[in-house]
């Protein structure tokens, strides 16, 4: 930890030094990026009795050769074809060795989920390997690699090989296992190449289905089990941690080294070694603030008193006895409300120390349909509560859709300006520093800004943090336009008032996490996605986005821009009114998934060697006319068909369900198309940012950073994201990455190689905000290919 921190420091230190002589020449022999496809995530790190989601931190990068010279052009870098994890610049091979600053494993002390058993195949006996680790991803199979290959072109289940089964998950290693081996420490990266990182799972009506966890050309760790715990933290008891130890913004190394000999590779620049910093978000959610009090369980559920007594009568924390407790709580709750039977074995007298529960471990996405891990079907109720599958049994609803539409109905938490306070009251929001000062969720599970503005925040995942909740970005990095369409216009003018002269408070979650996004994305069919030529509503003014729609302007402003909570006579968010619950109903938008063949009336159906049906894919862009498409032997018609007639996960976490920066920023500061990482996301739609690629094939996390953590992000939240960017940036900047990160730029930061070229027929040369349109408007957009 120590020689990596002094590191860090020198590394910064050499960077305020590089910008103060030459802002206009890369700083860096070479560029490795660093971030994580999401911008926080958050799970639990002890499993013994219940968890919603797995640890799963991945480490992404791209390596760029920066320019040499006036005319020299910056190379993005891949591996040997042979060996993945040989990185190659002409005759020079290379690896990427990666780890965390003063993070260097995870079971035991910061993590139980290896050592809690689960009997994975069902036959009464704990085998070895048999985990929560390894249960939790038993839906996820390959055939020959991480490739996406099926040579024998078959779904057959006995061909299948599952991860956590015939690929048991090592102990502090990605779910990936042995193939791409991905360790806590002593791990190299791993380059994903021209087909990115797959796995299948299945789905109610189709076998195979291909989920692209890390896209191509890009270098990762998989899936890494990162918990928010330091070392040095846990050198105490474990039991005895307090909620100010958790750290969110864990800091990721990845360093350049010798293939051969293992040595470090030294910058010309320098003289010290190529490694780069850069965050990897984890944090731990806060339900214990309602589920380990009177709040959540009022007068009826007591057993989570019992559960807390315990863990306090052997020493630990009120935190970590609260979460012992809130487990409890959660699951005594959905016995009442739903018939389960979870607690019915519950043992308060146990002396126990690993399960009190007296059953396996409840995982959530063994009876609902979860997008985030892959798992694609729900139980039916009766299923769920007999083992029984019976005609006719209602479906569960997704994970997704049953937490949030519970806990925005009965606990909206409203602020004074009626937005819901549930976001942030639910997802962590925890700080670098570890303080808890304006924290927006009360112990006693209250909203801290109930009479104020949930916007005050002092520190959230993304509340602020991100650029578009940082008042100071202009000051900070950003330096251009906003380039916003009608959409975003309206937004920063009523909401933001930032980048606008009005000093305000940025965006608040579900400005951005709404239906309106839904009802963009269904109604695109765009033919380039950065050019934006197509079909799509984004470009359009309010009323006709309204008109098209069918709700009035002032509908589309109250219920969908800024949606607000609607409270009922029982203070409770009310779904006929809340635009906010429009989110997570039942009925509503969603998108088309495909087009499929049928056969009167029904689609057409084939089945396997083993009896598992499979419907008939035509094409994969559901707003092609189905009359221009070939129908197969049997089929009588072709219809497009909903994302929930193929997924009981509906559209939650793909593109269809979620923002994208199209939806308030112009073209050509939008995602690309998406297409290779289908059904995550769909041609002739706009991709998710975290599968779409930009300049030269450069990830448009590489330069802006991820999602809820975009550069430049507030210096007193995310320490960690705040001083990535000036290792790239000569004039020290934070983010996003500018020109001269990999360039030799003129005096206005274009670079020299592109001063001939022009933007809506005016020369770019002395415009940067022309030369960096102009970047983004010629991209090429492949889907999230490779460009060759």
């Amino acid at each position: 930890m120590i020689r990596h921190s002094l590191l860090w420091g020198a590394l910064l230190l050499s960077g305020v030094a590089a910008a103060a002589t030459d802002p206009t020449k890369p700083k860096n022999d070479y560029n490795i990026t660093i971030n994580y496809e999401l911008g926080m995530h958050c799970t639990g790190f002890d499993f013994s009795y219940c968890c919603i989601l797995p640890p799963y931190n991945s480490i992404q990068s791209q390596v760029v050769k920066t320019a040499r010279g006036p005319h020299d052009k910056p190379r993005l870098l891949g591996a040997d074809p042979k060996d993945p994890m040989i990185l190659v610049d002409g005759n020079k091979r290379f690896k990427l060795e990666y780890g965390h600053v003063d993070n260097t494993y995870s079971e035991g002390a910061k993590l139980y989920y290896w050592t809690v058993p689960y009997d994975v195949d069902g036959d009464g006996k704990y085998e070895a390997s048999e985990n929560v680790a390894n249960a939790y991803w038993t839906h996820l199979y390959v055939y020959k690699d991480l490739k996406g290959s099926n040579p024998k072109h078959t779904s057959k289940d006995s061909e299948k090989q599952r991860v956590g089964i015939e690929i048991p998950v090592p102990v502090d290693n990605g779910p990936a296992g042995a193939a791409v081996p991905s360790p806590m420490k002593g791990g190299h990266l791993h380059y994903t190449g021209e087909a990115g990182t797959i796995v299948f799972t299945k789905s109610p009506v189709l076998e195979n289905v291909p989920i692209m966890l890390t896209h191509p050309g890009i270098w990762d760790a998989l899936g890494l089990p990162l918990t928010p715990f330091w070392d040095s933290t846990v050198t105490k008891n474990p039991i005895t941690i307090v909620e100010s130890d958790i750290r969110p913004y864990q800091e990721a190394w990845v360093r350049m080294v010798d293939a051969k000999t293992g040595e470090p590779v030294l910058d010309s620049h320098t003289g010290k070694p190529i490694e780069f910093h850069g965050t990897n978000p984890i944090d731990v959610p806060n339900c214990s603030n309602c589920h380990s009090n009177e709040n959540a369980n009022g007068d009826r559920y007591t057993l989570y008193k019992r559960e807390f007594a315990f863990w306090k009568g052997l020493g630990a924390s009120d935190y970590i006895a609260g979460l012992k407790a809130t487990s409890i709580s959660i699951l005594q709750i959905h016995d009442a409300k739903h018939g389960t039977k979870f607690t019915a074995n519950y043992n308060p007298d146990s002396r126990s120390l690993a399960n009190r529960l007296g059953r396996d471990p409840v995982l959530c996405q063994k009876c609902h349909a979860d997008n985030v891990i892959g798992v694609l079907a729900s139980k039916g109720v009766v299923e769920a509560l007999t083992g029984q599958q019976v005609p006719g049994d209602v479906r569960i609803p997704p994970l997704s859709e049953a937490l949030h539409r519970a806990h925005q109905t009965v606990r909206p938490l409203p602020d004074s300006q009626g937005r819901t306070g549930t976001c942030a009251g639910c997802h962590p929001a925890h700080r670098q520093d570890g303080s808890l000062d304006g924290y927006p969720i009360t112990p006693d599970g209250r909203n801290h800004y109930a009479n104020a503005d949930n916007r005050d925040t002092k520190g959230g995942c993304f509340a602020g943090r991100d650029v578009h909740s940082n008042p100071n970005k202009d000051k900070d990095g950003v330096e251009t336009p906003e380039h916003l369409n009608a959409i975003g216009k309206w937004l920063q003018a009523n909401v933001s008032k930032i980048g606008n002269g009005q000093h305000g408070k940025g965006l608040w979650c579900t400005n951005c996490h709404n239906q309106l996004s839904r009802e963009l994305y269904q109604r695109d069919h765009i033919t380039h996605a950065f050019r934006q030529e197509g079909e799509t509503l984004r470009n359009k003014s309010l009323e006709a986005i309204a008109l098209a729609i069918g709700v009035t302007e002032k509908e589309l402003v109250e219920r969908y821009l800024d949606p607000k909570v609607m409270l009922d006579k029982n203070g409770h968010d009310d779904p006929a009114e809340s635009g906010i619950l429009l989110n997570w109903a039942k009925e509503r938008t969603e998108a088309d998934i495909a087009v499929i063949a049928m056969q009167g009336g029904k689609p057409l159906i084939h089945k396997d060697e083993d009896g598992d049906p499979s419907v008939t894919i035509l094409s994969a862009d559901p707003m092609v006319d189905p009359d221009s498409l070939k129908l197969p032997r049997g089929a009588d018609d072709a219809i497009a068909v909903p994302y929930r007639a193929a997924d009981h996960g509906r559209d939650y976490w793909l593109a269809p369900g979620e923002p994208h920066c199209a939806d308030c920023h112009e073209a050509p500061y939008v995602e690309g198309q998406g297409g290779i990482a289908y059904p995550i996301n769909q041609p002739g739609k706009y991709s998710l940012m975290r599968y779409s690629k930009g300049h030269a094939g450069l990830a448009c996390q590489a330069c802006h950073q991820s999602i809820h953590g975009l550069y430049p992000v507030t210096p007193r939240v995310d320490t960690t994201t705040y001083k990535q960017a000036p290792q790239y940036n000569p004039d020290g900047s934070h983010g996003p990455l500018k020109c001269a990160a990999c360039h030799e730029t003129n005096q206005y930061g274009v670079p020299l190689i592109a001063e001939g070229k022009t933007w809506k027929g005016k020369k770019i040369d002395k415009d940067f905000d022309a030369a960096v349109t102009w970047m983004h408007a010629s991209a090429p957009d492949l889907g999230g290919r490779n460009p060759r």
